[in-house]
């Protein structure tokens, strides 16, 4: 049974454009379960005229508050009926054989918890921007190869892949996510969890829905074209303050990453895996690697320099860090 989670909040501007992609797929779902976040223009009168004509169930749900996105999807998900669920944003054109492909590679490959497509971006009136999801958000190159053969969980630790509405998975994995910490987004940690508990994913190698880019005015650089020649002191300030908030993002990644230890000590309760102890050891690794590189941004004594000679041995800096990069910051800034 495949189940469809919609979270809408203000949609009527897109959603009957979405509403038809899912209405046109070549592989009819059995449910689609809508949660409103409390929209106050029609998007729950639009979701009630498509109930009325599609031949599977649709169950609308409206909370009293909002909830933000990530607690309902979180609540959606959690309502969904099927074995199968797959995520869906209220602005987005799927193409109509997206379920039919995405559901093909997840029965090709029992073994996999989830599978995600690439996607072409488009701007609000759905023209092609130029480029697809998977290059914009660096989905390439080593990082992809490290992904196919199988080093999922340290590809997540480096950087974000998956984008929910690309995205189809298992029930089971969706329970063993929740509940969704509320500062990570609901694909992230759902493909994350899924990686960790060795639930692998697979990428299926087309743009499967038009992903709709809402469009921001960008605002320009100078007023005046002239550029502040600076001294020595204080362009050494600057790289010193920018290296602070590099390290501070660095900081909350990482105590976000960190959140997904308790799941993998409760999981290794019941199935002590080989890959659920390497990826174990592995976030332990990361995690000595951030409290270290904290002690050495907030240290003035020698002993931060014994902690970067030790990071650096270790290897720890290439694989969690910038590298080299990172080790002069932590020098010199």
């Amino acid at each position: 049974m495949i189940s469809i989670a919609l979270c809408t909040y203000n949609g009527e501007k897109y959603l009957r454009e979405q509403l038809e992609s899912i209405a046109l797929q070549t592989m009819v779902p059995d449910e689609l379960v809508a949660c409103d976040d409390n929209s106050r223009d029609r998007t729950l009168e639009i979701l009630q005229e498509f109930k009325e004509k599609v031949p599977f169930s649709v169950h609308i749900f409206q909370n009293e508050k909002n909830l933000g996105s990530t607690k309902n999807f979180e609540k959606a998900i959690s309502l969904c009926q099927g074995d199968i669920i797959a995520l869906c944003d209220q602005d987005d054109v799927w193409k109509p054989y997206k379920l039919e492909h995405l559901m093909e590679a997840l029965q090709a490959n029992p073994e996999a918890g989830y599978v995600f497509s690439d996607a072409e971006l488009v701007d609000e009136h759905m023209q092609l921007i130029g480029v697809r999801l998977w290059d914009s958000v660096g989905f390439k190159g080593e990082i992809k190869e490290r992904f196919l053969k199988g080093d999922q969980f340290r590809c997540f630790i480096k950087q974000r892949i998956v984008t929910g509405a690309t995205m189809v998975f298992r029930a089971s994995i969706g329970k063993l996510a929740m509940p969704f910490p509320a500062n990570w987004i609901h694909d992230g940690w759902i493909a994350l969890v899924a990686s960790a508990t060795g639930s692998i994913g697979i990428p299926v190698d087309e743009a499967l829905i038009s992903y709709r880019q809402h469009a921001k005015q960008q605002i320009g650089t100078s007023n005046s074209g002239i550029v502040k020649k600076k001294s020595l002191l204080e362009m050494y300030r600057e790289l010193k303050k920018n290296h602070q908030a590099l390290f501070a993002d660095w900081e909350k990644r990482c105590l976000r990453i960190i959140e997904v230890k308790d799941v993998l000590l409760n999981a290794k309760m019941t199935n002590d895996s080989s890959i659920l102890k390497q990826n174990l050891s592995y976030l332990n690794e990361f995690e000595t690697h951030f409290i270290n590189r904290k002690k050495i941004l907030t240290s003035r004594d020698l002993g931060r320099y014994r902690l970067i000679f030790q990071e650096a041995l270790s290897g720890r800096y290439g694989e969690f860090s910038d590298s080299w990069r990172s080790i002069f910051r932590d020098l010199f800034l």
